[in-house]
């Protein structure tokens, strides 16, 4: 009788673990991604043009995305910032090949996309569009032979960091100082850290400054480090250590002004609205679970009187509010800075209405845009790919 009992038990357990996969992640993401890949290649017989194939590629990128592409998601309120969650599938995240199509068009001022395009990226008319185009396909991640920074290059940049008076292009953003505050809140000594896009390591000297036992750099760029503890990565080797068990599992995820450029075609990449929220949800499933994640990028979450506003400024970078910041942060929850004057921005609403005023070859953006540092920790709430 006993034994009886505790088969049945068992295959009921079973059944019960087999309706909780498939409600969370629903039908073979393998199938769906190879189904995808079919209609994509499949394109290449039909008439259809750039902007129309364009179109196919992010409809395919959405459908297999599912909820996480989903933006018209449910933002949960926060004390300063408001949280979006999703379940994820990591192993279709790194390994199909619908997300990780070539681009077939150049970078492309807004009026030249197509309204289903357009609509795609302004969330659902909640993102406001200004124009300012940049083509710098020729500077995306085209270099054939690599650039090789030495032991005493990346050294100077730690010195130069350590003597207060760091080698960075954001210093008008105080964007070493910002960084280095946000790692001792996290204290990285000893730990295992990545770096999103950075082709010059500042950033990586301030936490190797404070002693990180490893940073990896993931970087389109071909780039060398023969600093000890520091190295950098593609990112084909970054997916493919990932898939075949051999990436670092990482403490903590540092980026700065890099994800805002993400997706929306200005280095040559390919279209994809979501571009940014993927690359954040690859580094949530590349870390560990008391993982910290610390994003600079053009910030108007709050003015200081409860309202912000999200702007694409294309094609050269997202300004992330109230809405844009929590879907680029899903699964993560903000914590830090606590001080208003710290994550407010500090010109209030004011510049923001005022037109873009250029200056030079990268506009004049000086007191108008704001690259705060925010940190954030894992939102480890249900079961995760």
């Amino acid at each position: 009788m006993l034994k009886a009992f505790l088969v049945c038990m068992c295959l009921g357990l079973t059944i019960l673990y087999s309706y909780l996969v498939l409600d969370i992640f629903g039908p073979d993401m393998a199938q769906i991604s190879k189904k995808l890949e079919k209609e994509l290649s499949d394109l290449d017989e039909i008439s259809l043009s750039p902007m129309e194939k364009t179109e196919e590629q992010i409809r395919a990128i959405r459908e297999l995305c599912g909820e996480l592409c989903d933006t018209t998601k449910p933002i949960v309120p926060g004390e300063f910032m408001g949280t979006v969650t999703s379940k994820v599938d990591c192993h279709t995240l790194f390994s199909s090949p619908v997300f990780h199509q070539p681009a077939l068009l150049p970078p492309q001022a807004w009026p030249q996309l197509s309204k289903k395009i357009q609509d795609q990226y302004t969330y659902q008319g909640r993102v406001e569009v200004r124009e300012w185009f940049f083509n710098d396909a020729a500077a995306g991640g085209g270099m054939d032979s690599p650039y090789t920074f030495t032991e005493d290059m990346v050294q100077h940049y730690i010195d130069r960091w350590l003597a207060g008076d760091p080698d960075d292009w954001y210093h008008i953003y105080n964007s070493s100082g910002m960084i280095g505050a946000a790692a001792d809140y996290q204290n990285v000594a000893g730990k295992t850290l990545l770096v999103i896009g950075s082709q010059t390591p500042w950033l990586e000297a301030v936490l190797l400054s404070k002693k990180a036992k490893k940073v990896v750099t993931l970087e389109y760029g071909y780039f060398i480090s023969e600093y000890p503890g520091h190295t950098f990565m593609r990112p084909d080797e970054f997916r493919e250590r990932f898939l075949n068990g051999t990436l670092d599992t990482f403490d903590g995820i540092y980026s700065y002004s890099s994800l805002e450029h993400s997706g929306i075609g200005r280095y040559g990449d390919t279209m994809n609205p979501w571009g940014d929220i993927m690359a954040v949800a690859e580094a949530w499933c590349v870390s560990t679970k008391d993982a910290h994640l610390v994003i600079g990028v053009p910030a108007m979450v709050n003015w200081g009187n409860g309202t912000g506003k999200d702007i694409h400024e294309w094609n050269a970078h997202t300004v992330y509010g109230p809405v844009k910041y929590p879907f680029l942060v899903t699964n993560w929850k903000f914590v830090y800075p606590t001080r208003e004057s710290e994550r407010n921005n500090p010109d209030g609403q004011g510049q923001y209405d005022q037109p873009l005023v250029h200056a030079g070859e990268y506009g004049n953006r000086l007191g108008v845009e704001w690259q705060p540092v925010f940190v954030f920790v894992k939102n480890n709430v249900g079961l995760w790919g």
